[in-house]
């Protein structure tokens, strides 16, 4: 029976989420794309979908198919709507409850109740017109297929027909109280109607004859809810004792339904967010051209590729000025050293690489044309921290200290990330000290990327790969972005920078002359 849009098996659903950001998002930009998408439907508290990836192909797979057939843009509008609504009613049958539940007749009271009667006539309205919408169409993925045969299995049970019948009932019943109220002295008595004239008529056909062609109208639309909640509902106290029998349907109504809402529906109008957040995030980008697609996910490391993937980060600032790279492993690689100019996308590749997992470990589809990912069990980052003298620990000792435990905790199903590690030692020490963190990461086995101005480092061994950031030719200044498969060449490029910029050897020497 269909429990959840996110998990297959309600088993799934009830293990343990995350709630808080996982270690790796702030080195990887995930948080700023976390923080944009959660602001945007905070409402829906969805940070325990966000923060938890998935080690589990079926519940990946599930969620891929769901958010394929939300591609659609008719089908997805058609949810937008059905999960606002309900999910709105859901939280306000909440406070609801919490009133007619409440010995304070200020909460508890047949205001409150016609606000619940009010609510379960929108609820059989949104949730039989759905149902009947959704048996016109035909669904492929689990998901989708699970729950338009669940509402309609509720729509057509005994209980759901009662319902929805008590709540026409009482709709018709309450369309024939008519009463009047005399209100003098500060005092409000209420009575039954007796036919008395309607005085507003009256007054305006006495005056329709100093009518004299179009006037501006100063009347002000009055909101729905009330100014003194107090007397209406005292008001209606002195009601339901004239109309003894359709309020005591009422109580029976509203003390037998206080929870009509059904589960598996309000759970599904919030879970569904996750994917139309997903949705609506992506939108502009993929507009501006920028691929995104479902990728494979892989038990072993032999084959991961990535085809045309890019920073989803800086994506959502600048779509227009992205330039899209591709990555690959193939068994016995699974090392990727990225060398080359400083400012030529090294740690954005980095960031793009993990961005991919991470977000495809969720379901969702990730930046690219083409993929496939590694099913891991972690995500380790190591990317530069500014030194905290209040370790009393060297910049240095930072790096080995945080090497160490990262080393210590991460296993052959981890992806682990490095970016500019011993930039802070001699040469000869960093060359020394990056060895034996390439022995112990060939030793490890897991999927890893290391950022590195040391091009020794990529020719450690059959397991590692290189590759480059790569310059315009004519302008070795410029920086294209490109990131492509080749041996480092050894070159700096801190020449041409100075030379561009006017700060070369030569050229200062001529403005000193002068």
């Amino acid at each position: 029976m269909f429990y959840s849009i996110l998990f297959p098996e309600r088993e799934q659903y009830e293990w343990p989420r995350q709630t808080e950001a996982p270690a790796c998002f702030k080195d990887l930009n995930l948080d700023r794309i976390c923080r944009r998408l959660l602001k945007a439907k905070g409402e829906y508290k969805l940070e325990g979908f966000f923060y938890t990836p998935l080690h589990d192909q079926e519940i990946i797979a599930y969620r891929q198919d769901v958010m394929r057939e939300l591609e659609d843009d008719g089908i997805r509008t058609l949810f937008v709507g059905f999960s606002e609504t309900i999910y709105e009613l859901s939280r306000y049958m909440n406070d609801i409850r919490t009133s007619l539940t409440s010995d304070n007749s200020y909460d508890n009271n047949y205001l409150t109740r016609g606000r619940m009667l009010d609510c379960a006539d929108r609820y059989c309205l949104v949730v039989s017109k759905f149902s009947e919408r959704l048996s016109k169409l035909s669904f492929r993925s689990q998901g989708l297929q699970g729950f338009a045969e669940y509402l309609s299995g509720y729509c057509a049970s005994r209980d759901y027909g009662d319902f929805c019948a008590h709540v026409k009932r009482l709709r018709d019943q309450f369309s024939t109280v008519e009463y009047c109220m005399l209100i003098k002295n500060g005092t409000i008595r209420a009575r039954k109607y007796e036919g008395q004239p309607n005085q507003s008529a009256e007054i305006l056909a006495a005056f329709e004859k100093f009518r004299q062609g179009g006037v501006k109208d100063y009347r002000q639309k009055l909101t729905e809810e009330p100014y003194a909640a107090h007397v209406e509902a005292a008001v209606l106290d002195m009601v339901a004792k004239i109309y003894k029998d359709i309020f005591a349907d009422l109580d029976a109504f509203c003390s037998k339904y206080l929870y009509f809402d059904d589960e598996a529906i309000s759970r599904f109008s919030r879970e569904i967010q996750f994917y139309l957040t997903w949705l609506d995030f992506i939108s502009p980008i993929r507009d501006a051209g920028l691929p995104f697609n479902y990728p494979e996910l892989c038990d072993t490391a032999e084959h991961l590729y990535g085809l045309d993937g890019f920073d989803i980060a800086l994506a959502a600032d600048s779509p227009e000025s992205i330039v899209t790279n591709d990555f690959a492993m193939n068994a016995p690689e699974h090392i990727v050293v990225v060398t080359g100019p400083n400012q030529g996308g090294k740690t954005t590749f980095a960031r793009a690489f993990g961005q991919e997992h991470y977000l495809a470990s969720l379901g969702l589809c990730v930046p690219g044309r083409e993929s496939a990912m590694y099913l891991f069990d972690n995500i380790f980052t190591h990317f530069g921290r500014e030194e905290d003298i209040s370790t009393l620990n060297g910049k240095l000792k930072d790096d080995l200290v945080r090497l160490h435990d990262l080393l210590s905790k991460a296993t052959a199903r981890s992806i682990i990330i490095v970016n500019e590690i011993f930039s802070s030692t001699t040469l000869s020490d960093a060359l020394s000290l990056g060895g034996h963190m390439m022995d112990a990461f060939a030793a490890l086995g897991a999927p890893t990327m290391v950022v590195t101005f040391l091009d020794e480092l990529a020719e450690h061994g059959p397991e590692t790969v290189s590759m480059m950031s790569t310059v315009n030719e004519d302008d070795p200044a410029e920086r294209t972005y490109r990131i492509v498969r080749k041996p480092p060449d050894g070159l700096a490029y801190a020449l041409h920078i100075a030379k561009k910029h006017g700060l070369a050897y030569e050229q200062l020497s001529e403005r000193i002359k002068k």
